[in-house]
């Protein structure tokens, strides 16, 4: 194939082909007709003599080829676009763009109340759109653009993206207050013994606290298993149950009056909440505007802990 057949619509075409797996969808995002997108998949078939996107049962999924040529393409795309933007600024008191950012229900509750709080003052007209993910999507969801940063507890992602260290963290345990059996303090024989809510969700942790617990030999009752937190702060103040939490959590319901916080028994790793994103955002001034407000605003200075340095596996 001779590239000066290629056209810059040709790539966009790919690009959003390869990001929604949808006719319909691609073309939307392109702001163009469905045929006018189908007259340029059929350009870049015949070009490169391959069908690159194929109709399955879960919609229309890339060839090998297409899977091949991935990476380079968005690559160059983004590139190009770095480059036409670079002197572009961005103004948050006026810009109304919005961001979107993926978070566990644990980070919605430590880090949105105060961002919105911010938002409403530095950027009233900035939005932000927050979905949970699993790895694999994240990571998928950050390269091709659909996400802009991710924050949270995540493991296996900073591999492909930048990473920011904005403050680390342990567990704690937490009971009723008014809880019959356990004071200001717990013992080892009392933690063991008693019967436990668990939440095991992405980003929680939950593995570091079980494998501890199994690599001292010890075993607990799990009375409770939840896939999420929402519940627990009322569960919780309501029984006698005992949960493990990152310390932050904790710290976020003790609004929750009937309830509070002591140390475990056991001595649990600490946890590290970072920022990740993309390449492709990496000089994007809207984007480092946000990435160095939730530094600004989350990073643990009290700790002792200096601004983090970049990491980058790109």
């Amino acid at each position: 194939m001779n590239i000066t057949d290629l056209n810059i619509k040709l790539l966009l075409a790919f690009e959003a082909m390869m990001t929604h797996r949808n006719v319909t969808v691609a073309a939307e995002s392109m702001g163009v007709t469905q045929p006018a997108l189908s007259v340029c998949l059929k350009r870049l078939r015949e070009l490169l003599d391959d069908p690159l996107f194929v109709r399955t049962s879960h919609g229309m999924e890339p060839t090998v080829l297409a899977q091949d040529l991935k990476e380079p393409i968005l690559q160059a795309l983004s590139l190009l676009r770095q480059s036409l933007n670079h002197t572009q600024e961005f103004d948050p008191a006026t810009s109304t763009r919005t961001f979107h950012m993926v978070m566990t229900d644990i980070g919605a509750r430590v880090f949105l109340p105060p961002l919105l709080n911010e938002l409403s003052v530095s950027a009233p007209n900035v939005n932000l759109n927050t979905v949970q993910l699993p790895i694999r999507q994240m990571r998928d969801a950050l390269e091709s653009g659909e996400m802009d940063l991710a924050l949270g507890f995540i493991h296996g992602l900073s591999a492909d993206c930048y990473q920011q260290q904005l403050f680390r963290r342990s567990y704690v345990c937490m009971v009723r207050r008014d809880h019959p059996v356990v004071g200001d303090s717990i013992s080892l024989e009392q933690y063991l013994a008693m019967p436990h809510a668990v939440v095991a969700a992405a980003g929680s942790g939950h593995e570091i606290i079980e494998s501890t617990i199994a690599k001292n030999g010890y075993q607990r009752r799990v009375a409770l298993r939840l896939s999420h937190f929402l519940a627990i702060p009322l569960i919780v103040a309501s029984t006698d149950l005992i949960v493990t939490i990152p310390t932050m959590l904790a710290e976020s319901y003790l609004s929750v009056s009937r309830l509070k916080i002591i140390e475990p028994p056991l001595q649990f790793p600490e946890y590290t909440i970072s920022q990740y994103w993309h390449g492709r955002n990496h000089n994007d001034p809207g984007h480092r505007w946000l990435r160095e407000l939730v530094y600004r605003m989350f990073r643990d200075n009290e700790a002792g802990f200096e601004p983090a340095q970049f990491e980058s596996g790109l």
